[in-house]
């Protein structure tokens, strides 16, 4: 488990390397750091902002639009979020299901659990309808396979790649998390 402490030294040791690439690119960049950290079951979210700011609260160094890091509990990754994703919380959907290789439930499955049901309850043939309103892109045939499919256990992965193109909306990838360095990375304190 990676405690807060190395969390935000992790982070830190990130926001030197950046400042370093910035002086060697010619810039003249700002000082950076840890702002504060908030615990969540996954990660240590770790906000960050110009070191000017945090001195001196001055509105002029604050910074905008930086959104945090994320530091994996588990195995100390390093990720980066942007604004949006972090004050929506979109991220931790893309999190779960990329990083950590979670399952989530999707609309995907609520249908095949719903058509199970009507099969069960009312027949095949009300299944299909009940498949057809929410896939109307389905030929009737396919709409059969899926259904028997579904009965007998699992659906075919052709149709269930349709269902999941038609139900489930990509992930729009300002809300994404960005891997910064994956959990082989060692900070230069050992941990």
């Amino acid at each position: 488990m990676i405690d807060r402490d190395a969390a935000v030294r992790l982070v830190e040791e990130e926001l030197e390397r950046e400042h370093q690439r910035e002086l060697a690119l010619g810039l003249d960049p700002m000082r950076m750091a840890v702002a504060h950290v908030r615990e969540h079951e996954l990660v240590w979210i770790v906000a960050w902002t110009s070191e000017d700011y945090l001195r001196t609260r001055n509105s002029r160094f604050m910074l905008a639009g930086n959104g945090p890091y994320l530091v994996d509990r588990v195995d100390g990754s390093l990720h980066k979020i942007g604004v949006p994703s972090a004050r929506s919380g979109a991220w931790e959907t893309d999190y779960r299901v990329r990083i950590r290789g979670q399952t989530v439930r999707t609309a995907v499955d609520e249908l095949h659990e719903e058509v199970r049901a009507v099969a069960a309850a009312r027949g095949r043939m009300p299944a299909m309808r009940t498949l057809r309103q929410r896939l109307p892109e389905l030929t009737p045939a396919q709409t059969l396979a899926y259904v028997t499919a579904l009965q007998d256990g699992d659906a075919p992965a052709n149709l269930v790649e349709v269902a999941t193109r038609e139900l489930v909306p990509p992930l729009n990838p300002v809300l994404s998390v960005r891997t910064i360095r994956g959990p082989e990375y060692r900070s230069k304190t050992g941990r």
